[in-house]
């Protein structure tokens, strides 16, 4: 599905709004005006007080990140569901996807169902709930997107390169125009960008290679947030961001975060959190074993305590 590229525009938002906050004071009341909407009826809904968003910022710090599927006359699912730890000690950065299709028991429901049908049941808040649950790890931030701005971001940006491991061809959403993907390094303007993440049914690893491809995209756009001269764009960006973003950061947040934590984008890792596709009842679901759930959990415990 389109919307597996929500998570890059996303995670864009950290470097994006720390540039335009950091960017002369004149920029500094359009971002706090563009967080203010971003925060509006969030915090509570997340259920993080303030006083423990203090406390988070004086060490790791970790977001759960929840790409936002809206269907016409359906109720929205979480169609991104990405961990992210950050490690000012370390200077590093661990992220890794929850595949939307992965079975899991949410709390309330009388049987186990995919994941990403937590949202539809009750919002970010019980997405984080079922997530924490599996993973044994409370979040601190949360962030929540739309799709509306994700081509806006990059083109805003100047666009990507990336290394595209196979050649493939892809439909934009519409169907109205095909994309080819060369083999090697490719530039991606906003629309390209997003039918490049799209694509699953032509990749031999399915969703994990999409996957793949959605964090090699989110790489490429954090690198070029540190250019000095995508920071002038800083106040363009805050206004798209403004108008699709949903956390529980407040400016103050932000500010620390990337006054302090910046650093920790030189060096982003990742892993696939493993699993095996099956078919129950008619229907597809990804069975991640307690396993891998607690390999998953224990990796993202000892990033956020790495010294």
């Amino acid at each position: 599905m389109w919307k597996a590229a929500l998570f890059i525009f996303i995670t864009v938002f950290f470097a994006v709004v720390a540039a335009g906050a950091g960017y002369a004071y004149y920029l500094y009341n359009e971002a706090s005006e563009n967080v203010e909407k971003m925060n509006q009826s969030y915090t509570e809904e997340v259920g993080i007080s303030g006083e423990a968003r203090i406390d988070s910022l004086r060490g790791s710090v970790s977001f759960l990140i929840g790409g936002i599927g809206e269907r016409p006359g359906e109720p929205g699912l979480a169609d991104v569901i990405m961990a992210v730890s950050i490690n000012p000690e370390d200077e590093s950065m661990l992220l890794f996807n929850i595949p939307r299709d992965t079975q899991v028991s949410i709390p309330g429901r009388n049987k186990p169902e995919k994941i990403n049908h937590a949202y539809s049941y009750g919002g970010m808040k019980l997405v984080k709930e079922t997530t924490e649950q599996k993973l044994q790890h409370s979040f601190d931030f949360v962030v929540e997107a739309n799709m509306q701005g994700f081509q806006e971001i990059v083109d805003a940006l100047g666009g990507v390169e990336v290394d595209n491991a196979f050649a493939f061809s892809q439909n934009n959403v519409g169907n109205t125009k095909t994309h080819h993907y060369d083999k090697g390094l490719i530039e991606l303007n906003g629309e390209r960008a997003l039918d490049y993440v799209r694509m699953r049914k032509k990749d031999p690893r399915g969703d994990l290679g999409r996957n793949e491809r959605q964090q090699q995209v989110l790489k490429a756009l954090l690198q070029k947030t540190r250019s000095v001269e995508n920071l002038l764009n800083g106040q363009d960006m805050l206004n798209i961001l403004g108008e699709n973003v949903k956390t529980n950061m407040t400016m103050d947040d932000i500010r620390t975060l990337f006054t302090s934590y910046r650093s920790a984008l030189n060096y982003t890792r990742s892993f696939e959190l493993a699993g095996e596709n099956d078919t129950q009842d008619g229907v597809s679901y990804y069975l991640v074993s307690e396993q891998e759930w607690q390999k998953a959990s224990l990796r993202l415990e000892n990033h956020q305590q790495k010294q």
